[in-house]
């Protein structure tokens, strides 16, 4: 008979590494993510992962990159990694001014060489997307297979684009990427489709988040002022063919670039001025709550996002000040803090 294929044995949990401080999250499932951070060590860099097995409630260290995190935090422009992705139990991506990943769940790391520095990396339906970041402020988009093989630029998205950062929102195999000021959609991966919507004078793209392959809301921020931005919102029920104002977001505060639609008609927004602020919209942008708000002097958030309608995640803070996460598993309506 045929031998039976070589599966890869996820990495080996140990104790949580004292001190541990959180910078970035990732789940791929209700029980199982991963947590990049720092804790203090006596040989740089610092750098530390933990796992979650049950959802939160316990965790466990286990191997990181041998490269040190980006000291400006989320915006990943200095050298070092700002975010951690997984698509599945082995392979994950740690990004930031390099790439590394892993296909035996964390417990070996390797750097992968793109032309750039990474802005944005998300991954669904095994396939990767990673927004690269020439020295020239041009950005291009890659993708690859999770478990493993070439990147290579997507065909039919525009090359060296003139941009800050390409924001990437996928469900299934849909996508939606924030390219120069223009959104470009496929349902496949193929096909793809610069949508028809703009931002008014004076606003433009920030975010996007989807519900479902079909239903996606886009987040236009500007007219920003003293600790408040203005932010519209426009939802799409067929895949971003189509867009029509769904009202607007509460000024107060800066736009996170993080949008996030856990279920059809409920949107979440992070956003940071004096204070850190999750706002909330259950009628899909309509009329807006709040909540969380923690009053920090507005330390700003450094990742944020759902895994299920019910379950979320957000960490705020950054290395200098210190940084903490909170959890949800009742869509939103209660947050509680994390320790590791």
């Amino acid at each position: 008979p045929a031998a039976s294929p070589v599966v890869p044995a996820a990495a080996a949990g140990g104790a949580v590494p004292p001190g541990f401080e959180p910078v970035s999250m990732t789940f791929v499932s209700a029980s199982e993510g991963w947590v990049l951070g720092t804790a203090p060590c006596a040989v740089r860099p610092c750098t530390s992962i933990v796992r979650t097995t049950d959802g939160g409630a316990s965790w466990a260290g286990i191997p990181a990159p041998r490269f040190p995190l980006a000291s400006n935090g989320p915006a990943g422009l200095t050298s070092g990694l700002s975010y951690l992705r997984f698509a599945n139990p082995l392979d994950g991506f740690a990004f930031g001014s390099q790439l590394w990943v892993t296909h035996d769940g964390g417990a070996t790391w390797q750097q992968v060489r793109l032309p750039g520095t990474i802005g944005d990396l998300e991954t669904s339906a095994g396939v990767v997307y990673a927004s690269v970041m020439s020295q020239d402020r041009a950005v291009s988009v890659y993708r690859s297979l999770a478990s493993g093989g070439p990147w290579t630029p997507v065909p039919g998205l525009p090359a060296d684009v003139p941009a800050t950062l390409g924001r990437i929102t996928l469900h299934g195999t849909a996508a939606w990427i924030i390219l120069g000021g223009a959104l470009y959609a496929t349902q496949t991966g193929r096909n793809w489709v610069r949508e028809p919507v703009s931002c008014p004078p004076g606003y433009a793209m920030a975010s996007a988040a989807a519900a479902s392959t079909q239903q996606v809301t886009l987040l236009c921020a500007g007219n920003s002022g003293m600790g408040s931005q203005g932010k519209i919102l426009y939802s799409s029920s067929d895949g971003g063919a189509d867009f029509s104002m769904a009202g607007n977001a509460p000024t107060g505060g800066d736009q996170f670039d993080q949008l996030a639609q856990p279920a059809a008609r409920h949107v979440f927004m992070a956003a940071f001025s004096a204070l850190d602020l999750l706002d909330v919209s259950g009628n899909g942008g309509r009329t807006w709550g709040t909540a969380l708000s923690i009053n920090d002097g507005g330390l700003g958030w450094s990742d944020f996002g759902f895994t299920t309608p019910v379950q979320g995640a957000a960490i705020y803070g950054n290395m200098r000040s210190g940084s903490h996460m909170y959890m949800t598993w009742d869509a939103g309506q209660t947050w509680h803090q994390i320790t590791f």
